[in-house]
């Protein structure tokens, strides 16, 4: 996946002021905001596959739509490290209400190929599952720091 050294979030039911609030927090925290490219996920870019819709933002090519909105927000963070995407999913949050239910995943390899309304699915599903599993007892659950 090619994002010129971007960092690309692609944004289901977020407002654009949520958006905007976030950035500006994650730059307040000492992040490089100016790295980060958002862009809300509407019908066309749901249909594509996640890393043909990055590199299409990236690149300025965002197909355009009109974004989609409902009560359960979720996100997918592309091209970013470890401790950015951490803390981009945690000022994204700081902004929200706190029963907004959000859900955020990096990007992985193999993500790349899963088109984006499949992904959203299923990282809301891990999501709805980590609320009630005891990532201390999952062998498979890495610390963040």
């Amino acid at each position: 996946m090619n994002l010129n050294g971007k960092i690309i979030i692609l944004l289901d039911s977020f407002a654009k002021t949520e958006a905007q609030a976030a950035l500006t927090a994650f730059s307040e925290a000492g992040g490089d905001s100016s790295a980060v490219i958002v862009a809300p996920i509407t019908e066309k870019v749901a249909e594509q596959n996640t890393a043909e819709a990055a590199e299409a933002v990236a690149v300025g090519k965002w197909p355009g739509g009109v974004p989609r909105t409902g009560k359960k927000r979720s996100a997918l963070i592309a091209g970013a490290d470890k401790r950015n995407a951490v803390a981009l999913m945690r000022c994204f949050r700081s902004i929200l209400p706190a029963d907004a239910d959000s859900a955020f995943a990096m990007v992985t390899e193999t993500g790349r190929t899963w088109i984006v309304d499949d992904y959203l699915a299923h990282i809301r599903k891990e999501h709805e599952f980590m609320k009630s599993a005891d990532p201390s007892q999952d062998p498979d659950m890495r610390e963040v720091d």
